[in-house]
């Protein structure tokens, strides 16, 4: 059934949103994706972590531009670029700044199928970011950040889900000095509770998700950016949403004598013969 969805009204329900949210992390619709569509993305989140056995503040500004496809249904791999900077503070004050540094990141994300009244489904996978960021001082932070996921989407429309569940949060980095002296570093709370809304505009194939996820060790104090918590918004549209093939109309509902005027060209070219 097709869905009608005022344009202004789509566009001022995305912008109140992004105005609230203030910036999220992405997912792709993947029940209205298929092997003929592709994904676009790019999102802005802002995510606080306490680091090494010090519980020292961490703070990232992660720029990203994510390519989603779902060869299979109810699969999607997702790839891109990205810019990540990281600040480390030390008895509240900055004691490194790095800049954005280059970002990939990847991901696998698996879906049930619906299920109560059609309007539930079971959601897991995993994403992995690079982070790279060196400061002015040849200070350099770097390491893999991976975060598998479960949860359960609601969808009580077309034009809405409501996502929510469990994040871990697992960093696998490394601290470099100017001199070339490495130490390992992670971060100290792995799980964190999410939640999180993507509102969709089919007639247009667009789409803007809303996330925010918090640890136990969640901190009021956010000068610097969040404390163990994630605030992010990103949009995209679905490329191709619409190439199913269409099957052949019926010319006679258009040219009723189409039938009878063949027959009479065969019959002529026979008598030509």
């Amino acid at each position: 059934m097709e869905t009608r969805y005022p344009m202004k009204a789509a566009l001022a329900t995305l912008v109140c949103l992004s105005a609230l949210a203030q910036a999220p992390q992405a997912a792709f619709p993947i029940e209205d994706m298929d092997s003929r569509s592709l994904g676009l993305q790019y999102g802005l989140s802002f995510r606080g972590q306490n680091i090494t056995s010090a519980d020292v503040p961490s703070h990232e500004t992660i720029h990203t531009l994510t390519l989603a496809y779902a060869p299979i249904p109810y699969v999607a791999l997702e790839a891109g670029v990205g810019l990540d900077r990281l600040v480390v503070e030390t008895n509240r004050s900055v004691a490194f700044q790095g800049e954005f540094g280059f970002s990939p990141n990847f991901g696998l994300i698996l879906s049930s199928p619906y299920f109560a009244a059609d309007m539930v489904r079971v959601t897991a996978g995993a994403r992995a970011l690079y982070l790279n960021s060196e400061d002015s001082h040849g200070f350099r932070y770097s390491g893999f950040i991976s975060n598998p996921f479960l949860g359960a989407v609601v969808s009580p429309s077309g034009f809405f889900d409501i996502e929510a569940g469990l994040r871990a949060h697992f960093i696998d980095g490394t601290m470099q000095g100017p001199g070339g002296v490495e130490k390992p570093f992670s971060n100290q709370e792995a799980f964190r509770g999410y939640l999180g809304c993507t509102v969709k505009s089919p007639k247009e194939r667009a789409f803007l998700t809303v996330d925010l996820d918090v640890s136990p060790g969640l901190d009021a104090d956010w000068a610097n950016g969040p404390r163990e918590a994630q605030v992010g918004v990103s949009f995209g549209a679905l490329l191709g949403w619409n190439t199913k093939s269409e099957a052949p109309r019926d010319s006679s509902k258009y040219f009723p004598d189409f039938s009878r005027m063949k027959e009479r060209l065969k019959k002529m070219a026979d008598e030509i013969e």
